[in-house]
């Protein structure tokens, strides 16, 4: 459940929220799918804009697999580094340190820590993204002013599949889905996003796991 939990992310992830559009508008034409030298000249150049996407900040919008939504903050600096505040009821919390997801369920008073590696967020904040040298990618479509890309893990070491939205001439992340291996969507949409200039670097401390309580003797 944990591994299905952190495949989800929307940020686990939790997660990160890559997509089809959160709430996409109707485009006057229909998506096209790039293939051949263009492919590849896309894929260079959105991974060249999202590597120069080092730090940003704003709110999300998650609909998990049973299209219950919650919504909260985000901060994410890359390398390796995401936090999702989800705001109440919801009572979760998800930080990526750099090497780690972390997971704290403040109803159930747990914490749960995953490699960030086995997430599909890790092709989002690796330190050099090259999509097309890390990633198996499965389509490349131009919908509208915005670009989809889905890929899986080329290692296998993270299951299930993940596909950005890109949208703009600058190619901005906008937006992610996440299919894990059964085939359950989880969308995280970005919104009011800024890139600020430093942001706290406590935000990415990860809680510490759970602590077992020693049985008392009887």
């Amino acid at each position: 459940m944990r591994r299905q939990f952190l495949l989800r992310l929307g940020a686990g992830l939790l997660g990160l929220t890559a997509a089809l559009a959160f709430a996409a508008p109707a485009q006057a034409q229909p998506a096209s799918a790039i293939q051949g030298a263009e492919r590849s000249r896309v894929l260079a150049q959105a991974s060249a804009a999202l590597n120069a996407q080092r730090l940003l900040a704003g709110r999300f919008r998650q609909v998990a697999p049973d299209g219950s939504i919650s919504q909260g903050r985000f901060y994410l600096q890359r390398p390796g580094r995401v936090r999702f505040e989800y705001d109440p009821p919801a009572a979760m919390l998800i930080v990526a340190d750099g090497t780690i997801v972390a997971i704290e369920d403040r109803a159930l008073r747990s914490t749960n820590r995953s490699p960030l590696r086995e997430t599909p967020l890790f092709f989002v904040l690796k330190n050099d993204i090259n999509l097309e040298r890390d990633a198996r990618v499965t389509r490349v479509v131009r919908d509208g002013g915005a670009l989809l890309i889905s890929a899986r893990d080329r290692t296998g070491q993270a299951d299930g599949e993940i596909t950005l939205r890109l949208e703009g001439p600058q190619y901005e992340l906008r937006s992610w889905d996440v299919v894990d291996a059964s085939g359950a969507l989880t969308r995280i949409a970005l919104t009011q996003v800024s890139r600020p200039a430093r942001v706290d670097p406590r935000l990415f401390r990860a809680p510490a796991p759970t602590a077992v309580s020693p049985r008392t003797p009887r």
